[in-house]
Parts: C-alpha cells; structure tokens; sequence
C-alpha cells in the first residue's frame, strides 16, 4: 500500500480512494484543499435592531395616567411589569451602533464618519421633526379659529421655542441629538478608543445619573443625560473588536441560565422602580439609566444574541426600517392615535391595570404596522428614501 501525503501550513486534506488495475495495490492519495476561516455572522444586529424598535415603540403606547399609582398589589405588579419589561431596548441600540462604529472606525477617519452619520441620521431627523411641527399647528390652527387661546399664535416665538424644546426634550427624538453627540464623544477619544481606563471613565459617567435619581443634583431625566449613554457605545466598540471571542464565549453559555438571569434582574429593576415611587423622587421611576435597568439591558442583550437570529426577521429589512419607524413613530402616537380614540371617549381614566395593557397593545399594533407601512412606501422611491435614513 503506498500512501502519498502532502501536509502544508493552514491547509486541510481530503481523503480519497483511488485503486490501481493491480488488485494487490491501493493507492490512497491525499488531495490539497485550504482550510477556510469561520466568517463571523453579524445578522445579530439586525435581528436585535428589530426587537429593540419593538420595545421602543411599546414603551411609548402606553397610557398610564401619570402619576397614577394602583394601591392594590394586584394593580401594581401589573403596571410595574409593564413599564420595566420593555426598558432595555435603549442600550441595546447605543451597544449595536457601537458595534457597527467599530465595524467601521478603522477605514474611515472621524470627520468622515460623522458625516455619513450627518446625512444618514441627522438630516432625515431635521425633516420628520418639520412634519411634525407642520402637524401641530395644523391642529393648533384649527383650534384658534374656532376661538381657543393658542400661545403658538398669540406668543409666536417663545410658542415655536417651546415646541422645539418638547419635541427633542419630551418625545422619541431626544435620542438622536444624544446618540450624535455620544458619538462626538467618542470619537474625540478616539486615539485611546481601546483603553479599559476610558471605559471605566463613561462608566462611572453613566452611574453618576444613576445615582443622582436619588439626589437630583442635575435634573434627572435620561432625555438630557448627555454622558450617560456614551459608555455603552464604547461598549459596542469593545464587543466588536473582541468578537470571535465574544461569540466563543456566549455559545458555552446557557440559554436557560440567561433566561433566568434576564428575569431576576427584571425583578430587581421592578423593585427599584417601586422603591423610587414610594421615594416620592422629582424624577422618572422608570428612568433608563437607573443601576437596576442597567443590568437588565445588559442580561438581556447577551440572552437575546444567545438566543439566535430567526430568519423571519430578514424578510423585513429591518436595516432599512428601523430608524424609519424610530423617526415616524412618535408623530403617530401624538397626532393620529388621538383622532381615533378621542372622538370613541377611549382613554385611562377609571380602567384597570389589565384594561391599560390591552390598550397599550391596541394602539401599539397601530402605531407599528402604520410607521412600517410609512416606511416601506418610502423605501421604494429612491429620491425620498434619504428622510428614513439608515
């Protein structure tokens, strides 16, 4: 029997039979073929985009009368349920924008990264916020000509300013001016990216607001929490520079264990926003930045990823409507919801916790399948598909 064996670095060979018209003799001939690196998967970030703008858009169809607290144990762990169980999908996006920053961060230089950010993010943020201030006067208008005080009319200046700060304070576009200015953040640490000390720098940042929900020093809301958000950017950065070994670590792990983990920190967040109700705190209980939430989000990103990327999610690009529905979302919740539920006398007072998450999932069903719809017209002009971003 003759054996030919050819070994080379980094390749790997195929076995294959080949006999001779001699019966006696057998060749066995080893045939070169190079070995082939694992591609990493990063479909992970879609799938997740999607979960999270389903939190989102969720966490903003609620209708619980502020600040409404059921007394009855019943009541309460409802409602507290409610509110938390959806709370992660903020950090979730800072950590995959962070990812797709580090995906990128090596072939573009700063100026040029925040410029495609520019066009991509903020200019399709300018327009919606336009739409939106277009539909509040319309309906402002047809309240002052049917004899109602406006001061949008009466005081046009201070009422145009006021309706600035409460759209980007007060609604879903707080997050962009953030996430921009994370990301200025980030960049202009740019050449100690990688160092654990800058690390620990935004996290002690973002746990400083955590903190101050108990004192309020500054004021408290996430929506101007202008460092609190940056060290899960870095976060994402870190996670993509350390991929392979991310991933190698997280399919050893439990999905069952992650589940578990992911509904205790739930609890805990749950408690803390019981506790800061009963604190009687000036600030939001179920505020993002909160220790408790934290935690949650990050337990449930690791889960979420451990749990795989279901093929159905492909089919609805959620690369190209994500941020679409991020933008159109709000505009329906506060300028068409009303127009339905109003005139049918459907609103919070005197219904039950259960009665209040039946609703919230009404009116989410609404607001999501209209923005995705909103979004997928777009999509299909070439023109004006630059006002959903990406």
């Amino acid at each position: 029997m003759l054996e030919i064996i050819n070994v080379k670095k980094a390749t790997l060979w195929i076995l294959k039979g080949v006999k001779s018209t001699d019966s006696s003799y057998y060749c066995r001939i080893i045939m070169l073929s190079p070995i082939k690196k694992e591609k990493l998967n990063y479909d992970f970030v879609d799938s997740l985009r999607f979960i999270a703008i389903i939190t989102i858009v969720l966490e903003h169809t609620y209708m619980w009368p502020e600040p409404k607290f059921f007394k009855d144990v019943y009541e309460q762990s409802i409602q507290l349920f409610t509110m938390q169980v959806f709370k992660f999908g903020t950090i979730l996006f800072y950590i995959l924008a962070g990812f797709l920053i580090g995906d990128k961060i090596r072939t573009t230089t700063s100026l040029q990264y925040l410029k495609k950010r520019f066009d991509g993010t903020f200019k399709p943020w300018l327009f919606w916020i336009g739409v939106f201030l277009v539909l509040i006067y319309a309906n402002l208008l047809v309240v002052y000509l049917k004899g109602s005080w406006s001061p949008m009319f009466e005081k046009p200046i201070w009422g145009f300013g006021e309706q600035i700060y409460d759209i980007i304070v007060k609604t879903s576009f707080w997050f962009i001016l953030n996430f921009l200015g994370s990301i200025a953040i980030l960049l202009i640490f740019r050449r100690y990216l990688y160092k654990i000390q800058l690390g620990i720098f935004f996290g002690i940042c973002s746990l400083f607001y955590s903190v101050n929900l108990y004192y309020e020093w500054i004021y408290s809301t996430h929506t101007t929490a202008i460092l609190g958000f940056v060290f899960y950017l870095w976060l994402g950065v870190i996670l993509h520079k350390n991929f392979q070994q991310f991933n190698d670590w997280i399919k050893r792990r439990s999905i069952y264990t992650l589940l578990l983990a992911s509904i205790f920190a739930l609890v805990i967040s749950c408690y803390e926003s019981y506790y800061l109700i009963n604190a009687k705190i000036q600030g939001d209980p179920y505020n993002t930045l909160r220790v408790s939430n934290i935690v949650y989000s990050l337990v449930s990103f690791l889960f979420l990823y451990r749990l795989g990327n279901p093929k159905w999610i492909k089919k609805l690009n959620p690369r190209s409507s994500t941020y679409g529905i991020h933008l159109i979302h709000f505009i329906i919740i506060m300028q068409i919801l009303p127009q339905i539920f109003n005139p049918l006398g459907i609103g919070p007072e005197g219904k039950t916790s259960f009665e209040l998450v039946i609703l919230q999932y009404i009116r989410f069903f609404i607001v999501y399948f209209a923005s995705y719809f909103i979004v997928y017209i777009i999509n299909k002009f070439d023109k004006i598909k630059w006002i959903i971003g990406q």
